[in-house]
């Protein structure tokens, strides 16, 4: 996962050059960590109704980048990616997980500027695009868990200051399935991987 997320980095990195060529172009840098992050996990095809299983985890923390490409004065597209570090369940009782994502997703971003000597602009975030989840029962002897890569959503706000320091909070959700003959009992699993993030980076132009 480690290597597809560095091969990721450089092909954006080679396209940005081409983008930058036709019309203002920036690149934020990201450092993120989880304010709540939670796995659901829809365990109703085993045998009868079943039941919905949610996971607390610990803080998770996010490295990401974001290539952006300005339409218009106040509304920006792009691509970007994020590297969720894998972070523990904090109960112990009940199967306890090691998870982690990465997301590759596409981008868009309305912006006002604002007239202050700090904020430069308030913007909307919207992402959609691909959640490769990682995932391990965080126990001696457990058996490896296969997670299929599934839809991911983010949503969130965020704020300029002095045109290259950004501030976000973005809620995000990863849609993953655990696959059947992973783990007991053999059936497959629906997986929902959400979180609360703070993001703190430094925007800049190409």
């Amino acid at each position: 996962m480690k290597k597809l997320l560095a091969v990721v980095l450089l092909a954006a990195a080679m396209v940005a050059p081409a983008f930058a060529a036709k019309g203002d172009m920036s690149v934020n840098a990201k450092l993120g960590l989880g304010v709540n992050n939670n796995v659901f996990a829809d365990i109703s095809a085993i045998g009868g109704p079943g039941f919905d299983y949610k996971f607390d985890m610990e803080m998770p923390v996010s490295l990401g980048a974001e290539f952006f490409y300005g339409l218009m004065d106040n509304l920006s597209v792009g691509l970007g990616v994020n590297y969720g570090l894998d972070s523990k369940s904090k109960s112990k009782d009940f199967m306890p997980l090691k998870v982690g994502t990465t997301n590759i997703y596409a981008a868009i971003k309305p912006e006002a500027k604002i007239d202050s000597n700090i904020f430069s602009s308030i913007y909307l975030i919207g992402q959609i695009g691909l959640a490769m989840g990682r995932a391990e029962i965080d126990a001696s002897g457990a058996p490896s868990l296969d997670i299929k890569s599934g839809l991911y959503l983010g949503f969130g706000i965020g704020t300029t200051i002095m045109d290259c320091i950004i501030v976000e909070l973005v809620c995000s959700s990863a849609n993953l399935t655990l696959e059947k003959g992973s783990m007991f009992p053999p059936v497959d699993m629906d997986v929902q991987y959400t979180a609360t993030t703070i993001n703190v980076g430094y925007k800049f132009a190409l």
